[in-house]
């Protein structure tokens, strides 16, 4: 789904809650800018998905018309349909990858990351002789992940694993410098 209409239907979903809301409070639950969100208000507006309406206090409150709740019922379908294909192309992938890991005797598995990417491959391990042995996100150590404890980065250099699987999108070369630094062989690292 392109970025314009997800942040349309977060604007459209945040409006229907009916409640007083300020731009500024818009552009904080939607992070952009308060140019942004006056000019999002204002296409909204214009193509009759809600209205603005003044209220004490100096202050005015957007209804959502029942053209705005059907664009958004139109946005949400999309989005879910979008989600589901990006799900279902990744599961896909994934199951080739770990059809390949297992035709090389790779049993033990480690995670680099724990996001939402993370989750699809663990779902994906289902039915597999793979297993997650251990998760390690610098970011997220402490947390739990599945039966796991997410685990700082060093533990990497203690664990006895055959692969290490880069379950996050994110910073790429960052964790590939970490991986060179801490003796990683580069045989066991993959990427989705």
């Amino acid at each position: 789904m392109e970025s314009k209409n997800f942040k349309t239907l977060q604007l459209l979903e945040a409006i229907a809650e009916e409640r007083p809301t300020s731009q500024r409070e818009l552009s904080d639950v939607l992070q952009v800018s308060l140019g942004m969100v006056n000019a999002f208000i204002k296409r909204l507006v214009k193509k009759g998905y809600c209205k603005v309406t003044t209220i004490p206090k100096n202050r005015v409150q957007y209804i959502l018309t029942p053209a705005g709740a059907m664009e958004k019922t139109r946005l949400t379908y999309k989005y879910i349909s979008s989600s589901y294909q990006y799900f279902k192309t990744a599961r896909k992938r994934l199951h080739d990858l770990y059809d390949t890991l297992q035709d090389r005797g790779a049993t033990r598995i480690v995670f680099y990351g724990a996001g939402e990417f993370a989750h699809i491959a663990y779902l994906s391990m289902t039915g597999t002789r793979l297993e997650l042995i251990d998760v390690v996100d610098p970011n997220l150590e402490g947390q739990k992940f599945a039966h796991l404890h997410i685990q700082p980065f060093t533990r990497i250099q203690t664990v006895d694993y055959d692969i290490l699987l880069i379950t996050t999108v994110d910073n790429h070369g960052d964790i590939l410098n970490a991986i060179r630094q801490a003796g990683v062989p580069q045989s066991k690292v993959m990427f989705f």
